[in-house]
């Protein structure tokens, strides 16, 4: 049996055909699992003679135990669906969990499908093997000595030949019962990408409608920008134009020129040097102090740059 499915079992038998005796040790099983043995070994009737009678009910076990599964898988499957079908499309992008969990609850049923298809697989192959062993059994059966107790009557011969066809039949049965099986799981791998890839692009439409409204308010920073430099260069041209005409009237408005000064007397006051230091001694002051302010900036953004540039070579080799 398939060890990662729950309730695995393991069968030991050994059958002796001077006695007709069969012994047989299951591993594993629950009070569940035993009561079901107990109740097919006492169903049976004829059957209780035939040396593969345990095998036969442990291939009926493994059948349950993977149809189960696979019938769990599906329905489990189906709600999902309808789940999905019955729901509206959430379009808020800063919503986006039950999607992440739809997406992530479809994954895990893809994945046990596949694990489904792979135990059914490995079950076949040994079913194959075991309608060998029913060929090889009953030729063995049939050519051993007469003594044999099972061979005391030609009608139990008979009656041992008829249950090995039946078990032929039914473990044929059980193959394309298996096939059916493996169709349904790759129904669900198949559904399963088909809805995966929906939620993908159902995410695919939500990122675009995001760079969507990205590129409009982009549009708009822009319109700004060109909006606000026309007023900056309208302000640049008005002060080009009114910055000589205040300078020439704060010059003629200066108390440090005597434009109607009489005879003997200077237009330029004594105290002119003094406006000529503070000029020159204000300009200088504002232009270290730019100086200083801009240097400091671009020491700030050389330590950061080398500081990212250090990180990005911790894990190189050179």
């Amino acid at each position: 049996m398939a060890t990662t499915l729950p309730d695995d079992l393991a069968l030991s038998s050994t059958y002796i055909p001077s006695t007709g005796s069969t012994f047989a040790v299951v591993y594993g099983c629950t009070e569940r699992q035993m009561s079901d043995i107990e109740a097919r070994i006492r169903r049976s009737n004829e059957q209780l003679n035939h040396p593969l009678l345990m095998s036969g009910i442990f291939v009926e076990l493994e059948r349950k135990r993977l149809v189960l599964s696979v019938d769990q898988l599906v329905d489990e499957f189906t709600l999902k669906s309808d789940e999905l079908e019955s729901e509206p499309w959430n379009m808020d992008p800063k919503a986006d969990e039950d999607g992440q969990k739809t997406q992530k609850d479809y994954l895990k049923v893809c994945l046990r499908s596949r694990s489904l298809i792979d135990h059914i697989q490995a079950s076949k192959r040994q079913l194959s093997k075991f309608l060998d062993e029913i060929d090889e059994v009953a030729e063995e059966l049939q050519s051993l000595s007469p003594g044999a107790r099972w061979a005391e009557s030609p009608a139990t011969q008979t009656k041992l030949g008829k249950i090995g066809r039946d078990m032929r039949k039914r473990v044929e049965d059980i193959i394309r019962e298996y096939d059916d099986k493996i169709d349904e799981c790759n129904k669900v791998v198949y559904n399963t990408s088909l809805a995966v890839q929906t939620v993908w692009n159902h995410k695919m439409r939500q990122d675009s409608f995001t760079t969507t409204e990205i590129s409009k308010a982009n549009r708009a920073m822009a319109f700004d920008t060109r909006h606000e430099s026309a007023q900056m260069r309208t302000i640049a041209i008005l002060t080009m134009i009114y910055l000589p005409l205040s300078s020439v009237a704060a010059i003629f408005s200066m108390d440090m020129f005597n434009w109607e000064a009489s005879a003997g007397e200077s237009i330029v006051s004594k105290h002119i040097w003094l406006f000529a230091v503070l000029t020159v001694g204000l300009t200088f002051l504002t232009l270290v102090a730019w100086r200083v302010g801009t240097q400091r900036s671009k020491d700030v953004t050389k330590k950061a740059d080398k500081y990212f540039a250090e990180l990005q070579r911790q894990g190189t080799f050179v």
